[in-house]
């Protein structure tokens, strides 16, 4: 309920953020009871509609690189806000996003998940953003949250936009303090070398199994919270080449995107094969390696036609150089035809570089041995707009902070074959997640090392 005295601009104002059902009641008489206002306006919206505005600096920091402008827009975030971050490789020439609040939720669980959440938020409005998260397990429910206020620039060099506010002002902060961080593995190298031996001699003697990804995590606590921006911030200065997120708590910068769905193209990238960089020239000629990436590549190859994608082309294998490891790495690109990025992800997901081939008996084999909850981890993370773009990676690199933001649990996986040995692929997992470890605030660290 909202008092007015000029009746018609504040009709006209409501209409502008989207509401369609508007009752403005004069009261009678001409003597106005103390504290009562002359008229009363009700306001209701069944469709989200976002104003937009500038963010007061758009024209300096539009033009910065994609780590400068996170490192510039986070200044506008309110203090004690935990925000949605999305930002992708400066190459992707893709929207950069930042956001706090919720206005909408959706919510699914199941085959189709994502494709159902967003059926549901285009139907609440035009020219919308939502972040999404969903989980490697289908038995377990992700979301699309439509932020209540937004700064995005939807490319590189374009303006910096704002949705939804008032007034934003912006911070000023020093160096995080140090803290004193804790590390346990959440799986043990003997548990870990039981499950991979288990997977090894079950790959043997199934016919038809190939291969079968494993997930290992550490969990880490701090005597105080960490800021999750802070880390994302990190996490995007060091892998520019990766697409960096914090949804929810879930905080990582992953190399492997999954779909990328703009303008009638499709796009992804496909990682599997990994090995430190002092050891990359063994990569490409390496016959475990060049399998384990070709299973990966077909998994997705294999889809195309279900995800209503056609004319493929495919680029690779190659290898992809980051800070703390080297993978092999295929660029697979195709037309979508009467499709979305929602229905792409469900289509996509998991693919063999997360799950193993062929899919539904590796996915059943992991709930049987894998001795952990994946949560997020390996799931696909990104964002959709309702006219069914949308940028979706899988969530590798990455932890979940817990609700204070005291804990958080690494994760990293490696993919198991006939001939892997369990201690080379321990030694894996614990290189890949150095890119998450290395993000966290600079302090005394003790506990258990996992390499």
């Amino acid at each position: 309920m909202t008092s007015c005295r000029g009746r018609s601009n504040l009709t006209h104002h409501f209409l502008g953020v989207g509401c369609d059902h508007i009752v403005c009641v004069q009261r009678r008489g001409r003597t106005r009871s103390p504290g009562l206002p002359q008229s009363i306006v009700w306001a209701s919206a069944s469709k989200v509609e976002p104003v937009l505005n500038l963010l007061p600096c758009s024209d300096t920091v539009s033009a910065l690189p994609g780590t400068a402008w996170l490192d510039e827009v986070l200044h506008w975030v309110p203090e004690g806000v935990d925000p949605w971050i999305w930002l992708a490789p400066d190459s992707d020439d893709a929207p950069a996003m930042v956001g706090w609040g919720v206005t909408r939720r959706f919510t699914a669980s199941g085959h189709g998940a994502v494709e159902s959440a967003w059926r549901r938020m285009a139907s609440e409005g035009q020219d919308l953003f939502a972040f999404g998260s969903f989980p490697f397990s289908r038995t377990q429910e992700g979301f699309l949250v439509v932020p209540q206020v937004l700064i995005r620039r939807r490319h590189l060099g374009g303006p910096t936009e704002v949705t939804n506010h008032q007034r934003l002002t912006r911070r000023t902060w020093g160096p995080e303090p140090k803290k004193h961080l804790t590390r346990r593995p959440a799986i043990d190298e003997a548990t870990w070398t039981a499950s991979v031996t288990a997977v090894t001699q079950q790959l043997d003697h199934d016919g038809q199994l190939e291969k079968v990804v494993l997930a290992g995590a550490v969990d880490i606590t701090s005597e105080v919270p960490i800021d999750r921006s802070q880390v994302a911030s990190r996490l995007a200065a060091r892998f520019p080449g990766c697409w960096t997120y914090s949804h929810d708590g879930l905080v990582g910068a992953t190399p492997e995107l999954l779909v990328d769905c703009r303008d009638g193209l499709f796009r992804c990238r496909v990682l599997a094969g990994t090995r430190k960089p002092a050891w990359a020239h063994e990569l490409l000629d390496n016959p475990k390696e060049r399998h384990e990436h070709e299973l990966a590549v077909a998994s997705v190859t294999g889809r195309l036609a279900q995800a209503g994608l056609t004319d493929p082309v495919i680029r690779g294998p190659f290898r992809l150089e980051l800070p703390n490891v080297v993978h092999l790495a295929t660029d697979v690109t195709a037309r979508v035809n009467g499709s979305n990025a929602a229905r792409i992800v469900d289509a996509m997901h998991p693919t063999a570089a997360v799950c193993g081939t062929p899919r539904e008996a590796s996915y059943k084999l992991i709930a049987q041995i894998e001795h952990l909850d994946r949560g997020r981890f390996a799931g696909p993370v990104g964002w959709m707009s309702s006219d069914g773009s949308g940028q979706w990676a899988l969530a590798l690199r990455c932890g979940q902070f817990s609700e204070d933001s005291r804990q958080v649990r690494m994760f990293a996986g490696a993919g198991i074959l006939p001939t892997s040995d369990p201690a080379k692929e321990w030694i894996e997992v614990g290189a890949k997640m150095e890119a998450f470890g290395d993000a966290l605030p600079n302090g005394q660290v003790s506990g258990t090392e996992t390499t």
